[in-house]
């Protein structure tokens, strides 16, 4: 095993001690106007703000490895640190407090690291010391989708009497969910960056789960995904595939 990685803090252990750090920076910016980003989406100032943080500590403990944020990426090479410093920016804008801050820690491409995930707005703290559990059989199952997605009505042709979802904030969020079993699945009809969903979907693997896109489990860490994407126990897959 290389030895830089012997040596190396977990990612858990280090943002310990950022956890304030992010909750002051969240009460310095309470709210804030977005401006767009070339692709169209918005960005805040507070965006800004934790991803310099994230960048500093990226740098200060993690030297070996490339950066990839968001808010700043142009190398792709392993070992890489995956940062969504603000997953759910419109949550955030709204003040709909159902968005995260993300990072995923790769060593190589296949789909294997830390995962970390926060929501400063609820202090729920996801990370690799969650518990993991096995699938249970259940009467009825509950998942969550993104607000957007169903706003579109993109779910309206979804019919089960067995699967039941709520639309939730970012996706980061809601895979810290999944991860933490709050929910049993979560569902998305767009395209991801995989730094919307590095962080999460490490959380998941970490509680026997499996994440799925266009109908086949992925195991390489690439830069976008396409849909549908879904993340549940092995057991649940063919159903819920058949459903969207």
């Amino acid at each position: 095993m290389d030895k830089k990685k012997l040596l190396r803090q977990s990612l858990a252990k280090i943002m310990f001690g950022l956890v304030p750090k992010i909750n002051q920076l969240t009460q310095l910016h309470p709210s804030a106007p977005a401006i767009l980003k070339l692709d169209g989406s918005p960005v805040t100032g507070l965006d800004l703000a934790l991803s310099v943080l994230l960048e500093n500590m990226s740098q200060q403990h993690f030297p070996e490895v490339t950066f990839y944020s968001e808010e700043k990426h142009s190398a792709w090479k392993f070992p890489l640190m995956v940062i969504d410093p603000l997953d759910g920016t419109k949550e955030y804008i709204r003040q709909r407090p159902e968005w995260a801050v993300s990072i995923a820690l790769f060593d190589s491409q296949k789909f294997i690291g830390e995962g970390w995930v926060y929501n400063p707005m609820t202090q729920e703290l996801f990370n690799s010391e969650i518990s993991c559990f096995d699938h249970v059989k259940k009467e009825k199952y509950s998942g969550e989708v993104s607000h957007s997605e169903w706003d579109k009505g993109l779910y309206n042709l979804f019919k089960s009497q067995k699967f039941a979802i709520k639309p939730m904030g970012s996706i980061a969020y809601k895979l810290g969910r999944l991860a933490a079993g709050k929910v049993d699945f979560v569902i998305s009809l767009a395209p991801k960056n995989i730094w919307d969903i590095a962080g999460g979907t490490l959380l998941c693997h970490q509680s026997k789960m499996k994440f799925y896109s266009q109908g086949k489990e992925v195991k390489e860490v690439k830069q976008l995904y396409l849909p549908p994407l879904i993340w549940c126990h092995e057991e649940l897959f063919a159903e819920l595939s058949s459903l969207v």
